[in-house]
C-alpha cells in the first residue's frame, strides 16, 4: 500500500506487509519525499530482517552514555559541554528506547526547550540546535556500532541561526568592569580568553605540555578545525602562567579535577557579568573581543582568522565593518581643518589667486 493520509492526521502514513503481518504506522513526517524515504527504509529493514524490534531495545539514555564514553570523552574538547547536553536530553526523554524516538517527538523536544526560562530570557534556538546536533550524532554513531538502525533527528529541522554572525564584544571600560568582579581564579582564565581569542574548550584543556616559553607560544594541537595552531603569549597571559602551580598535566586545573566549565560558568561567570552590568554576553563573546580589537588596531583578516583558528577567512570577515568605522572615525579627525576661515586678509587672497593662475 505504501504512502497514505490519514483523517484528521498531519503526517504520512505508510503500511505493507511483512511475514504474512500488516505494519501500519505514521512516519511522524508531514514531508512526502522525507516520509517516502523514512518508509522505504522501514520496510526495508523488514524484509532484511534487522527490523528494530530485533536489536536490543536501548534506551536512549544508554546510547548517549555510550557515546559520551567510547566517542566524545576521547575525541572532542567539547566533552564536558557534551555531558551537559546529555543531561538536557535525558531529563526529556526519560527511558525511552532510542529506536522508538520520532521526529514528531523530537520536534516536541525543540518546543519545550524553547519555553524553558533561563534567567530572565528563554533557552536559545542556537541552544537547542547544539543539543540536537549531539543527538544527531549519538544517533549516527549508534548506527556505526550495530546499536540502531535509523536516526530520526536528520529528518528534523534546526532553527535558523541568522544571527551567528553577531559580533558583540567589550568596550575597554566594560572590560574593566568584567576583569574587576572576577574572582582571581576566573580572572586568569577570562584574561587569557581576551589575550589569545581561544576556545573556552581549548582554555580548560590546555596542558604545560602545550606551552613553548623558549619561543613564546602556544601550541593547540586539538582544535575545532583538526588544524595545529600557534598563538604567541601575550604578556599579561606570561604573567598568569607564572603564577600557576607547575607540577601538573593540565594548566588551569589539578589533574583528578573535572575540566568542566558548565557548572562553574553559572556560578562564577554570570554573577560576574551581573555584577559588572553585562547583558547579552557570553564566554564564546570574549573570543570576539579579542578578534575585534585586533581588527581595530589594524591587524589584517588573514592575521586574525589564523590565530583564531579559522578554515577560511569567510568567517573572519565579520570584523571587517570594524576597521572601515575605525578608519572612518580617523577621517573625521581632519574635519576641523575644512572649517571655513573666517577675515582672510585680502593680501593673501591675492597671492592664492596667482598662485592658481601661474599653476
Amino acid at each position: 500500500m505504501g504512502l497514505y493520509r490519514m483523517p484528521k492526521s498531519p503526517f504520512w502514513w505508510y503500511s505493507f506487509k511483512c511475514n504474512e503481518k500488516r505494519i501500519r504506522k505514521s512516519t511522524g513526517l508531514t514531508d512526502k519525499k522525507q516520509a517516502n524515504e523514512f518508509y522505504l527504509l522501514k520496510r526495508g529493514g523488514h524484509i532484511l530482517g534487522k527490523e528494530k524490534n530485533q536489536l536490543p531495545a536501548m534506551p536512549l539514555r544508554q546510547l548517549l552514555e555510550t557515546y559520551l564514553k567510547d566517542y566524545s570523552k576521547t575525541n572532542k574538547l567539547s566533552y564536558s559541554a557534551d555531558f551537559s547536553m546529555a543531561k538536557k536530553l535525558n531529563s526529556f526523554f526519560g527511558d525511552k528506547v532510542a529506536s522508538e524516538i520520532t521526529p514528531q517527538v523530537i520536534e516536541q523536544y525543540k518546543a519545550n526547550r524553547r519555553q524553558t526560562p533561563v534567567g530572565d530570557r528563554f533557552v536559545s534556538g542556537a541552544m537547542v540546535n547544539r543539543e540536537l546536533a549531539l543527538l544527531k550524532q549519538a544517533y549516527n554513531k549508534g548506527i556505526d556500532w550495530g546499536l540502531v538502525l535509523d536516526n530520526p533527528v536528520k529528518r528534523v529541522k534546526f532553527f535558523s541561526e541568522k544571527d551567528r554572525s553577531r559580533t558583540r564584544y567589550l568596550s575597554q571600560s566594560e572590560k574593566e568592569r568584567l576583569l574587576n568582579c572576577c574572582s582571581p581564579f576566573l580572572r586568569r582564565i577570562v584574561l587569557v580568553a581576551l589575550k589569545t581569542g581561544m576556545r573556552q574548550a581549548e582554555i580548560l584543556n590546555l596542558k604545560w605540555a602545550d606551552l613553548d616559553f623558549n619561543a613564546n607560544q602556544i601550541l593547540l594541537k586539538k582544535t575545532k578545525s583538526g588544524r595545529i595552531r600557534y598563538i604567541p603569549i601575550h604578556p599579561d597571559v606570561l604573567v598568569v602562567l607564572q603564577g600557576l602551580p607547575k607540577g601538573r598535566v593540565y594548566v588551569f586545573f589539578d589533574d583528578n579535577e573535572a575540566r568542566t566549565w558548565h557548572g562553574m560558568r553559572r556560578v562564577a561567570f554570570d554573577a560576574a557579568l551581573d555584577q559588572a552590568g553585562l547583558r547579552d554576553f557570553r564566554f564564546h563573546d570574549l573570543r570576539h573581543t579579542f578578534a575585534s580589537e585586533l581588527v581595530m588596531k589594524g591587524a589584517d583578516i588573514k592575521t586574525v582568522s589564523e590565530l583564531l583558528g579559522h578554515s577560511t577567512t569567510r568567517m573572519t570577515e565579520r570584523y571587517s565593518h570594524l576597521s572601515a568605522s575605525h578608519k572612518g572615525l580617523a577621517i573625521n579627525l581632519l574635519a576641523s581643518e575644512s572649517a571655513p576661515v573666517v577675515g582672510t586678509p585680502k593680501v593673501i587672497l591675492e597671492v592664492e589667486k596667482k598662485h592658481i593662475v601661474s599653476d
